[in-house]
């Protein structure tokens, strides 16, 4: 990595320090406020002081990242500095300066509404951030383990008032940072227990999500209500191979503050015999809902494309915003999940929505076909065009031409987000009783017939055709409906493996950490969709 680089990195981050710092200050400075201006910047604070200390370690640890890696920092960084200034000279257009700063009773509603500004300002950084953030804990560098325990890492002496809690909420941060470290490297995940009790599920009250394979169970005894995804334990798989995986995804998962990555907190793995061998027949991942209340219950992205939209485009965007994010975060958990598409995607209610037309939050779901990246995959596929619609071409049929790589689900993740972007489903089914095994046929919208579909195993130029066909339907459609920003991001996804492709290349992005095509999903995905602002 080029010095000039490194040097522009660490000043970027000097800098947003300094900045942060400056408007803490300043909303410090605000004597005599209202109740409803204190509680505000008490959020701003406690948003910067995670940021401040995020910065601060990226600071440190610089030198050893990759050059990409760091460009894409320093790029990240950038923005925020931008932001910070801006904030800065709003809050002081309202504050009169002098050894006495105060407001006028009648700018409070100014003040209010820069603060305001502030925090989305800064929740919307974070999000693009963090995915930057937590790829760094792959890095295979001792400099990085050392730093993340190292105490009060993050320098206070920016800030006016260096606190015994500020310090706290140091370690705290940068202690989950180690622990994701210690789970993604393997190291004591074995303290983890996530086996539960094959008969804690009452399988008697199950209730079944519309065109999902995932299923709300409850617990015996119990109103408590979980998410279940079934890994059948067919013949043809490393069963031994299989057990610890899913075992090691339960623990990956097993965080409370997973669902900022677009997951739901594994509660573990319940492990299922045959009556009559005896031998292990399915595993099944229990997910805990992000709500007590389970009267709404949750529904399947499908079951929302089925139906004419009537949510807010800006709400359309989250919602492909947060499956991008869930895909960069299940790479940096060293898995591919191999089956991203809307039935395994669950859009779960926002209570505190005043609408109830309001889309809530979106969970990737779905793993019963998942697998740890280090670890061959079998090529068997399966001929159920509804499934081959979301693979990559060298992935579709019975026998897949290559074996599974990030890319392959930055590809699934480009045809639901061209399908969102339309919104309207390339899947019809039959009958609206949601059941995923009823008979469907391609959408209108697609373009394409079963026929379309029905492919000797291996025939590239068949499977290529139905890509082809996806692209251009992004070209075509998809700006006029959204853009011509996330128009660019489909097309991106959808020509990831493209030998002329700039943006990914599968066989440039792979290295020891497997950091190159998680910083470039960061740069030419998560990036630009941030960008997008409705």
């Amino acid at each position: 990595m080029s010095v000039e680089l490194l040097l522009a990195a660490v000043s970027a981050a000097d800098l947003c320090l300094k900045y942060g710092t400056t408007l803490i200050e300043a909303y410090r400075d605000l004597r005599g406020a209202d109740e409803a201006v204190q509680s505000k910047t008490l959020i701003v604070e406690a948003i910067w002081n995670k940021t401040a200390i995020q910065v601060e370690f990226v600071k440190r640890i610089a030198k050893v990242l990759e050059e990409d890696h760091c460009r894409i920092h320093l790029e990240v960084l950038e923005v925020l500095k931008s932001k910070l200034i801006l904030a800065i000279s709003k809050i002081k257009s309202v504050v009169k300066t002098g050894p006495n700063p105060s407001v006028k009773r009648w700018k409070y509603t100014r003040v209010r509404e820069a603060i305001d500004d502030s925090i989305a300002q800064l929740q919307q950084w974070q999000k693009i951030f963090d995915p930057t953030w937590y790829l760094i804990l792959r890095v295979g560098n001792r400099l990085i383990d050392d730093e993340l325990s190292r105490p009060g890492v993050a320098d206070f002496g920016h800030s006016s008032s260096s606190t015994a809690s500020e310090h706290t909420k140091a370690n705290t941060t940068l202690t989950s940072a180690q622990s994701i470290r210690n789970v993604v490297r393997g190291n004591g995940s074995n303290e983890l227990h996530v086996t539960l009790p094959e008969g804690g599920l009452d399988w008697t009250n199950t209730r079944k999500i519309k065109y999902s394979s995932t299923v709300l169970v409850h617990r015996k005894a119990s109103e408590k209500v979980y998410a279940v995804d079934t890994i059948t334990c067919d013949a043809s798989y490393n069963l031994p191979r299989l057990k610890a995986d899913t075992e090691d995804l339960a623990k990956k998962l097993k965080r409370e503050d997973i669902d900022a990555f677009g997951f739901l907190p594994c509660k573990g793995v319940i492990k299922q015999k045959s009556p009559e061998t005896r031998k292990l027949a399915s595993m099944s991942l229990a997910f805990q809902l992000p709500y007590i209340d389970t009267s709404k219950a949750p529904v399947s992205l499908r079951e929302y494309l089925l139906q004419d939209r009537r949510f807010s485009l800006s709400r359309v965007v989250e919602i492909a915003k947060q499956l991008a994010r869930a895909v960069s975060f299940i790479h940096t958990f060293d898995f591919v999940h191999k089956n991203i598409r809307p039935e395994t995607i669950l859009v779960f209610p926002d209570h505190e929505s005043k609408r109830s037309s309001e889309l809530g939050l979106a969970y990737l779901l779905g793993f019963d076909s998942f697998r740890n990246v280090n670890f061959h995959t079998l090529r068997a596929g399966d001929d159920a065009w509804e499934r081959n619609l979301y693979r990559h071409p060298t992935r579709q049929g019975l026998q897949a031409q290559e074996t599974y790589i990030m890319q392959h689900d930055v590809y699934s993740l480009g045809v639901c987000l061209l399908e969102l972007g339309l919104w309207d489903s390339f899947v019809e089914y039959n009958s609206d009783a949601g059941e995923t095994s009823s008979k469907t046929a391609p959408g209108m919208e697609l373009g394409l017939s079963l026929a379309d579909f029905k492919f000797q195993s291996g025939n590239i130029e068949q499977t290529q055709k139905i890509k082809n066909q996806l692209v251009s339907l992004a070209k075509a459609r998809v700006p006029a409906r959204m853009g011509d920003k996330y128009a660019s991001v489909v097309i991106t996804c959808l020509t990831c493996l493209d030998e002329d492709s700039d943006d990914f290349d599968g066989d440039n992005m792979q290295d020891e950490d497997g950091i190159l095509v998680g910083v470039r999903f960061i740069e030419k995905v998560l990036m630009k969709l941030g960008e997008i602002s409705l």
